[in-house]
């Protein structure tokens, strides 16, 4: 029997994969999440009814429990007690061997793989981060709602990507340069603000023979960094373009890359609070233009705006949707995504409010549709299967549907959402916030009526 993470949560025996009824998914994330330890059925009551238990929740609890010691232990003999999911005083403890669930090997794996790096061991510390990043079958936990589940996925999502990193360092150092261009040019515009990619990616393009793309990606990230949160690049990135520049033997195959072991660009991110400052500092000049009004600060993918294209889609973009803070998604191609945001009653704009996160004061973190001109009702809003195309929207009921709530979300969820012009707007998560008081990037393709 192994228990797979990495990916929708499963159950496998003998190959054959088994995926549990949505609650009863809840219940054993949360033990997986907790493997080894005592978990109260209290606790497992506030992570599957998070607004609160019904009546029934303690037989149904323990028929959620029930139905998973028979998928976990389908060969167990009647009346032999429960060896992997054992009842203890005050609740359960789920026993698993060491490289369960398979998140466990994962980053088992990693560790192994960054210290073949460290030992410049190459081809191992790249053998084994290939392999353990082969494991993914999609988002963590990507199937489960629930806050513990919701937390260890950004956990391990975090893990993966440095995993990448790693495994980008060893091709590196391999030679592997030019076959590592198109995934780092991914990375760096799914990751604007962290810089060892584009060390990375200014290194292989380097050693391609592409010096001025090189130079080129530094000073895209130098705008980026400076235009929209005044901060300027790291020391070690910095220091790399000059190396460029003056064409550092050093920085060729063999000669102390500094995007391999020993690199001074190690994960660098911009802090939060840094973030946070400079985006209100932007919007309060913003709001001398939009009567008073806070805006979002807009997710770039180091895109110009385009003029609406083809195929039925009216306006594409990304916008980073703040607790509080209300939208209007009708917005023309090639105008900025902040340029109705609003929040504020009086403004004119605030007429055209079409999508709302619930501030984070508020007992749930919820994306709303709304549209305040038509007698304050709520437009509809329905989640979607991942990956759906966004003319999956045009089949949904216009009105109803009901809000959707983030703790039941992680990166690459979609929703369809109803727009005051009568468009539909299929939203894709880009990355969950750490925190509820944090920014959800959301890429929004709005579609023609």
């Amino acid at each position: 029997m192994e228990i797979l993470v990495l990916g929708p949560l499963t159950v496998r025996h003998g190959g054959q994969d088994t995926v549990p009824a949505a609650k009863v998914r809840t219940v054993l994330a949360y033990l997986v999440v907790h493997c080894g330890q005592m978990v109260t059925p209290e606790a497992l009551s506030a992570e599957v009814w998070p607004d609160g238990p019904p009546v029934s929740a303690a037989n149904t609890l323990q028929t959620y429990v029930s139905q998973l010691r028979r998928l976990l232990e389908p060969d167990r003999s009647p009346g032999a007690k429960p060896r992997v999911l054992r009842s203890v005083p005050g609740g359960y403890v789920l026993d698993l061997p060491p490289d369960q669930p398979d998140s466990r090997r994962f980053e088992e794996a990693v560790r192994r793989g960054r210290a073949a790096l460290e030992a410049h061991e190459y081809d191992k510390a790249a053998d084994l981060l290939h392999a353990a990043l082969g494991w993914w079958r999609g988002p963590a936990y990507g199937n489960v709602a629930g806050d513990d589940a919701e937390r260890e996925a950004a956990r391990l999502e975090e893990c993966r990507l440095v995993a990448t990193e790693l495994r980008i360092n060893a091709d590196l150092a391999l030679g592997r340069h030019a076959e590592v261009v198109g995934e780092l040019e991914r990375l760096v515009v799914a990751n604007p603000w962290r810089e060892e990619p584009v060390a990375q990616l200014m290194l292989a393009l380097y050693r391609s023979r592409r010096q001025a793309d090189a130079l080129g990606v530094y000073r895209a990230a130098r705008a980026r960094l400076v235009g929209e949160l005044g901060v300027e690049p790291g020391p070690e990135l910095h220091r790399l373009e000059q190396r460029i520049l003056r064409q550092d033997p050093e920085l060729e195959l063999g000669g102390g890359s500094p995007a391999v072991p020993g690199s001074p660009v190690t994960h660098r991110v911009v802090p939060r609070e840094r973030v946070r400052g400079r985006s209100w500092g932007r919007m309060a000049a913003v709001a001398v233009l939009l009567v008073a009004v806070v805006v979002a600060l807009s997710v770039s993918r180091g895109k110009a705006p385009q003029a609406a294209p083809a195929g039925g889609i009216f306006s594409e973009f990304d916008v980073a949707v703040r607790p509080g803070i209300g939208y209007d998604l009708d917005i023309p191609a090639g105008k900025p995504s902040d340029w109705h945001a609003t929040n504020n009653p009086r403004s004119p704009d605030y007429d055209h409010l079409d999508l709302y996160r619930t501030s984070p004061g508020a007992p749930h973190d919820q994306i709303s549709g709304v549209d305040l001109t038509n007698t304050n009702a709520f437009n509809a809003v329905h989640a979607v299967n991942r990956g759906d195309p966004p003319e999956v929207c045009r089949g949904l009921p216009r009105q109803g549907g009901g809000n959707v709530r983030l703790a039941g979300l992680s990166a690459g969820a979609e929703m369809c959402l109803r727009t005051h012009a009568g468009r539909w707007a299929l939203l894709t998560v880009i990355r969950m916030p750490e925190r509820r008081q944090s920014v959800l990037p959301l890429h929004v393709i709005v579609l023609n009526d």
